[in-house]
């Protein structure tokens, strides 16, 4: 018996959807294109996303499941480098940042792929996501903080896994398992968020309460305390956990409301302000809750003082603010953040992964951070500003001899009216923006990793050097 074969249509039989990928392509990357050309920042991310987007229409189209792959990975190292080349954040995040959104890439290839079973994506996702999360350092989760009353829902998971394990046998066997998979990543990503945003709250995951309306923590009381001080003495504070706000203006001593938190199974913390040779000292100390309610005190500071004492203030997970004072300051966190404004005096701020803001700075200013963000406006004597990780943004006028360093991250470097310095920059792997300079001398250099002259008429030791690894510098007057 003779068969005959014939020659496959291909053309003929392909689906609407599988015919119109190559013009949806084209379209999707046309229109990126042309953005790119249009935008004077980010074109390197958007034609990486456009590629991205262009095999996400591939897969749609085609139905191609290997299509989904390159999808997200494009799409997410293509947003991390719109991030890094937009002006406004330059800087933040660094690797850390590079991973949670690559992360995010291989999720979005689980979405992409829309087949729930296949679940090899979300293995590298978490794991990507959890190390960038991790590198960020807990100061990067400060807008999540005003969602840390979700953490008081925790019990609703139980309920919805009673639910599940009722109904389960009930669904047709098909269903089980993605619904059981998509149940289970919903409720990891809810743990993952209010750990996240009660850290961001204040620096402690017991620290949330309740949710607005319902009466903040369990168990909450105020205290007033009064000490003498004098101008010229230190103040002192150490708040572990919780915020602190020092403002300057009173007459005649220390005047401290403090706020304990505390729930079912902690006492209140106990806080003491105690006068001393050299001024006076504000401690809190209190037992730990047992568990499940483990290390549930905390304290918030409102304290004013005179404004011609000095300062010396450290807290380790909690905010610090520090306004309105005109002796010198000493202030250091961990993670939480840091603010000081409006001082005349000398300032030394440390931070290990917290951000520092700096706004209308008299004195010399002396800041140090490992992967916290530093931004500083209206400063008047920079002296040394150091980042190893974090992100560079400093604006006031420049007179005299400082050194402005980071490893990884970025400088953003502002010269106001009236600056007159050496400029001395270098950078290694990075590329250095100047930005309306007028470099005076014959002898400047103006390179990509290099930019050195004069700028007014300065002092013959007043040098401003600029010194990054892989990180940018743009500087501008």
């Amino acid at each position: 018996m003779m068969t005959e074969t014939y020659p496959r249509e291909r053309d003929h039989h392909a689906s609407p959807l599988s015919r119109s990928f190559l013009p949806l392509a084209l379209i999707t990357l046309g229109v990126v294109f042309l953005l790119s050309n249009m935008v004077p920042q980010g074109r390197g991310g958007l034609i990486v996303i456009g590629l991205g987007a262009a095999f996400m229409i591939g897969r749609l189209t085609t139905g191609r499941y290997g299509y989904s792959v390159p999808a997200g990975i494009l799409i997410g190292i293509g947003a991390y480098i719109s991030v890094q080349e937009t002006q406004g954040v330059r800087g933040i995040g660094g690797s850390g940042l590079f991973f949670v959104l690559l992360g995010l890439g291989f999720a979005t290839v689980y979405a992409v792929g829309l087949r729930p079973a296949a679940i090899w994506p979300l293995l590298p996702a978490a794991v990507l996501i959890g190390l960038g999360v991790a590198m960020l350092g807990v100061s990067s989760l400060g807008p999540l903080g005003s969602l840390s009353w979700i953490a008081a829902y925790w019990p609703l998971a139980l309920v919805l896994l009673g639910v599940w394990f009722l109904v389960r046998d009930s669904l047709p066997a098909p269903l089980r398992r993605p619904i059981g998979t998509l149940g289970g990543l919903a409720l990891l990503g809810y743990g993952l968020l209010a750990a996240a945003a009660s850290v961001a709250a204040n620096g402690s995951l017991e620290r949330t309460g309740f949710a607005p309306g319902f009466g903040g923590s369990p168990f909450t009381d105020t205290l007033s305390l009064e000490a003498p001080i004098s101008a010229g003495q230190t103040f002192s504070v150490n708040n572990p956990n919780g915020r602190t706000t020092i403002h300057g203006g009173s007459s005649g001593g220390v005047h401290v409301v403090a706020t304990r938190h505390f729930t079912i199974g902690g006492q209140g913390p106990e806080v003491k302000l105690t006068p001393t040779g050299a001024g006076a000292s504000l401690d809190v100390s209190g037992s730990r809750g047992r568990f499940p309610f483990g290390d549930t005190n905390w304290v918030e500071y409102s304290v004013e003082v005179p404004a011609a004492v000095a300062i010396k203030a450290q807290a380790s997970s909690g905010q610090l603010e520090i306004e309105g004072v005109s002796g010198p300051v000493d202030a250091s966190t961990s993670s939480g953040n840091l603010s000081l404004s409006n001082l005349t005096g000398a300032v030394q701020a440390q931070s290990s992964s917290g951000q520092m803001f700096l706004t209308n700075v008299a004195g010399d200013v002396r800041a140090t951070t490992n992967s916290g963000q530093i931004r500083g406006t209206q400063l008047q004597h920079v002296r040394q500003v150091q980042s190893s990780s974090g992100y560079i943004s400093l604006e006031g006028v420049f007179t005299e001899a400082a050194k402005i360093s980071a490893s990884s991250g970025s400088i953003n470097l502002k010269l106001l009216p009236g600056s007159a310095v050496n400029l001395d920059a270098h950078t290694s792997s990075g590329s250095i923006q100047p930005s309306g300079l007028n470099l005076v001398g014959s002898g400047s250099v103006t390179r990509r990793d290099t930019l050195t002259g004069p700028i007014g008429t300065p002092a013959p030791d007043a040098i401003l050097t600029l010194q990054t690894s892989s990180g940018s510098v743009i500087i501008s007057q």
